[in-house]
């Protein structure tokens, strides 16, 4: 029974402190949380633009293997003094009217030794690694939130615990008024009954302003525009301690290899470093384009025989320069600059690849470091339920005990404040084990992200 007390104590405490505002008041589950806080907070804003910008240059690597079209609009040019006429090819002095001139043009590179197909291999894997960031920071927001709601719990626990030993110890405090005022025990048991009441007072009030600043946080976290917040544990648990203890260091470390979004993002740094490596490549090699264009003009000074200007449509089609052409261009001498960039792109991808394997290395570690956590926590527990459970007994014996005047009041309250120490120590394994299920949840693959629903 004790067992079964301890293990569900954070999900009745969180039900019994709910405040009582009104039926309209939110109460704020774990996944709510989560999925609040990703909708709105400000950080995972800007990754979210991040990522976006990301895709946008991708997109606009996909159009740049499209030719460059250019229109020259029609320009109408008025000189004085001196100028060339282009009609008579001869100098005049006066006022001069060059008319209206314009054209089309368009180049399309034909090659260039694929660089535009690795620099658009390029920015998809920039693309893929922002998203990577972006999913990174949407699971640290996660636990960011699970640790606070978890601390607010756990605040909630302690503060319910403290106030049942306020209560407890302010009905003691009556009961030995009257056995003062029948003169059955001294004034001396009095003062030290009322200095551990005010004693409990104090915890209380410690106790709330620590509450207070746990919601506090929560609610700054999530960005949520509201002053309180109350909040509920998603599902209650028959065994707050269900933690998987069969889990092997090399199973966990697989199966995060393909998963975590930080490893990921290494390797695609790795297939970065080894497109950007291609693209400096391209520069030893020679590129071809191809080119068009046409233009026309049109003035008043183009006269017939007659001394007539010639029409418009006449001077478009007789005027026109047409021009198409491929020009072949090879690097010979650069200063070095594209030798550099080479050999800085080399040191670029082996750097790259160093980084993954100390990725790699920390996530071993952390993995490590989670399952003697784990192996220890569920020890710890499995200890404190019997501890509290044998403090609970004892508890109960120095009540009989002080009843039949075998103990003093002092006696007593030790052992109701150990009872006290060991409850409260429960309720820290239980948060500290939700937060320990998630994250070994993180790690095997089986942890994923609320969203809100329409409703909310």
């Amino acid at each position: 029974m004790i067992k079964n007390m301890c293990q569900k104590i954070v999900w009745f405490l969180a039900l019994l402190l709910i405040p009582c505002k009104g039926m309209s008041q939110k109460i704020w589950t774990l996944d709510n949380c989560i999925a609040y806080a990703l909708e709105h907070n400000l950080a995972q804003e800007t990754q979210n633009y991040n990522a976006e910008i990301s895709k946008e240059r991708w997109r606009q690597s996909k159009r740049d293997m499209l030719p460059i079209i250019s229109v020259s609009y029609p320009r109408y040019n008025v000189s004085f003094g001196r100028t060339l006429d282009p009609v008579t090819n001869s100098f005049v002095d006066t006022r001069f009217v060059s008319g209206l001139s314009g054209g089309l043009s368009s180049s399309l590179t034909l090659f260039e030794s694929f660089k535009k197909w690795h620099t658009l291999s390029y920015q998809k894997l920039i693309y893929e690694s922002s998203k990577f960031d972006e999913q990174q920071a949407q699971y640290d927001l996660a636990f960011r939130i699970m640790d606070l709601f978890n601390s607010v719990l756990f605040q909630e626990g302690t503060l319910e615990i403290i106030k049942e030993q306020q209560a407890t110890n302010l009905l003691r405090q009556k009961t030995i008024a009257k056995k003062v005022e029948l003169g059955l025990v001294a004034k001396a048991d009095f003062y030290e009954i009322e200095a551990a009441t005010s004693a409990d007072a104090l915890e209380v009030l410690k106790a709330e302003n620590t509450l207070k600043a746990a919601k506090l946080a929560l609610i700054q976290e999530m960005n949520l525009e509201a002053s309180d917040i109350s909040i509920i544990q998603d599902m209650p648990s028959d065994k707050a301690s269900d933690i998987d203890s069969s889990l092997h260091i090399e199973t966990l470390f697989n199966a995060s290899q393909n998963i975590l979004p930080s490893l990921q993002k290494s390797k695609i740094n790795v297939e970065t470093a080894k497109k950007d490596l291609a693209i400096e490549k391209t520069a030893l090699l020679p590129s071809i384009r191809l080119g068009a264009s046409i233009f026309s003009s049109f003035s008043d000074n183009f006269k017939d025989a007659s001394g007539s200007t010639i029409p418009f449509n006449e001077q478009i089609k007789n005027n026109q320069n047409k021009f198409i052409g491929l020009s072949l261009n090879y690097p010979i001498f650069g200063n070095g600059r594209i030798r550099s960039s080479i050999k800085i792109a080399k040191i670029e991808l082996e750097k790259a690849q160093a980084e993954l394997k100390i990725e790699e290395q920390r996530t071993y570690k952390i993995i490590q470091e989670l399952l003697q956590k784990n192996e220890a926590l569920i020890a710890e527990e499995q200890f404190n339920l019997k501890t509290v459970k044998a403090k609970k007994k004892a508890y109960d014996i120095a009540q009989k005990k002080y009843e039949k005047e075998l103990i003093n009041l002092y006696e007593l309250q030790m052992a109701s404040n150990t009872y006290l120490t060991a409850k409260i120590e429960q309720v820290r394994l239980m948060a500290q084990m939700a937060i320990q299920k998630h994250t070994l949840d993180f790690y095997n693959g089986t942890f994923s992200l609320p969203v809100i629903s329409p409703s909310n």
